[in-house]
């Protein structure tokens, strides 16, 4: 039994949505989505995909694990294809730093920890003080041709060594340098993880001067690849389990 059930339950609960509004979104009957909730039933693997789609979960996440609070809030406040929700919201302008500005940006940040030179993006999302939106300008964020790619945006809010949580993506600047890596805290210092096998990982200590914004949306060049290792699993089990029906 996976935990879809448990994961979707706890979806509503942070994104306040009754059975019925969340069973709307996709289509379900609400006793369906019901059945989800209490392990009485497992959904299609279409059902599964939509779910894990909407709210920007991998497929594996929503079905192996028990997805926490913690990473769940992190999606509030983000991204909206609602167009009343857009309307109601309107867009906000949120500093923007890229391969041309980044250098000025770096020099004067660490002194005034100002964005107000920095150019901005408009975006739907609610507004939020300290954001910032930092253009990816390498590979390293990459691992078996999924991940972040250059000229793909990922947009963060300014958090603080104690806010942070194991396995976030941040947006990291220390010293004279910008960059994306994947956050875990040991006992002594910060490693910073690059997702490309063969770049190393950063450990920076608790008395650096860093400064980390967590990455809550990302805007792609490209369109993303929504497949999984498990959804292939998936369709060769059905195709197995329709091989043999005809048998």
């Amino acid at each position: 039994m996976s935990f879809f059930g448990k994961n979707i339950k706890k979806i509503r609960g942070v994104k306040r949505l009754s059975q019925q509004a969340f069973a709307d979104i996709f289509s379900l009957k609400r006793a369906t989505l019901g059945a989800y909730e209490e392990g009485r039933s497992e959904p299609k693997i279409d059902t599964i995909i939509k779910v894990a789609n909407y709210f920007s979960i991998t497929i594996d996440a929503i079905l192996t694990k028990e997805i926490t609070i913690n990473e769940l809030l992190s999606f509030d406040g983000g991204f909206t294809t609602n167009v009343n929700q857009v309307v109601k919201m309107g867009f906000t302008e949120v500093p923007f730093v890229n391969e041309l500005n980044m250098n000025d940006f770096v020099s004067n940040f660490s002194i005034s920890e100002n964005y107000d030179l920095l150019p901005k993006i408009n975006i739907p999302v609610a507004k939020a003080e300290n954001m910032l939106a930092f253009a990816i300008q390498d590979l390293v964020m990459v691992k078996n041709e999924e991940g972040l790619f250059p000229g793909d945006v990922v947009i963060g809010k300014r958090v603080s060594g104690d806010e942070l949580i194991d396995g976030a993506v941040l947006i990291v600047l220390i010293k004279d340098t910008m960059f994306v890596r994947r956050f875990f805290k040991k006992e002594s210092h910060y490693v910073l993880k690059a997702e490309h096998v063969n770049v190393p990982s950063i450990n920076i200590g608790f008395e650096d001067q860093a400064s980390f914004w967590s990455v809550s949306e990302v805007l792609l060049k490209r369109y993303p690849n929504f497949t999984s290792k498990f959804e292939d699993r998936m369709n060769q089990l059905n195709a197995k389990i329709e091989e043999l029906s005809k048998k």
